[in-house]
């Protein structure tokens, strides 16, 4: 029984590992695949950005905006925003997985400017209840993790679906989508896509780039 509930404790684990090194790697591939968007698509994203205030200044004229309510007996923080009715709760197993890693990495205990940054991850892991996260980070200091409940391990387990989405978001994302077409025929399907999204009007389009003003640092 013991061994049994050991080996489901380091699936999860290798699970929480893994999928964790996925979303970093997909999360930094993404920087430079947006900016290859940004720079591919300049001239659509300015003339988005263009129509987008030709419409704003239409409603301003035919109706002033106004601010939207909060209900009055909605709480308030100290900052004005609306305050959450569900305040983070950190399972006991974990917090003491958080202590044990504090023991093993905290500035005031060991100067090593690897292992700090590993107790800033597991801070920052505990602040954003990413219990992924704090789980590999117990795995990458080989710390025990069997004491783990069945009701925490549920818990990481969330944590997990949460980081896969993420995943899912990225990859269905334009970005994503723009810098991984292999051929011209893809990369037509992703423009027509792309501009039905943002009701890119092809004729206006090409009539807004031909009026478009040139920037100043271009004229001669």
């Amino acid at each position: 029984m013991v061994k049994k509930i050991r080996r489901k404790v380091k699936k999860v684990a290798m699970k929480a590992s893994l999928v964790s090194m996925e979303l970093e790697d997909l999360t930094e591939e993404n920087k430079e695949q947006k900016i290859k968007l940004s720079k591919d698509f300049e001239d659509e994203f300015a003339f988005i950005e263009w129509k987008r205030q030709q419409e704003k200044k239409q409603r301003e004229q035919e109706s002033p905006e106004e601010e939207p309510e909060v209900p009055p007996d909605v709480p308030l923080d100290e900052d004005g925003r609306v305050e959450s009715s569900n305040p983070p709760r950190t399972p006991n197993d974990l917090k003491k997985l958080y202590r044990s890693i504090a023991q093993k990495t905290h500035p005031d205990k060991i100067q090593d400017e690897e292992m700090n940054e590993i107790f800033k991850h597991a801070a920052e892991a505990v602040d954003e209840e990413n219990w992924m996260l704090l789980i590999e980070l117990a795995g990458e200091l080989r710390l025990d993790i069997d004491f783990l409940s069945d009701e925490t391990l549920e818990i990481v387990e969330q944590s997990i679906k949460q980081n896969q989405k993420q995943i899912s978001i990225i990859k269905n994302s334009f970005s994503y989508m723009w810098c991984n077409q292999k051929d011209d025929k893809g990369k037509e399907i992703f423009k027509a896509l792309f501009y039905k999204q943002f009701n890119i009007n092809r004729e206006e389009f090409e009539k807004w780039l031909k009026n478009k003003p040139t920037p100043s640092c271009q004229k001669s």
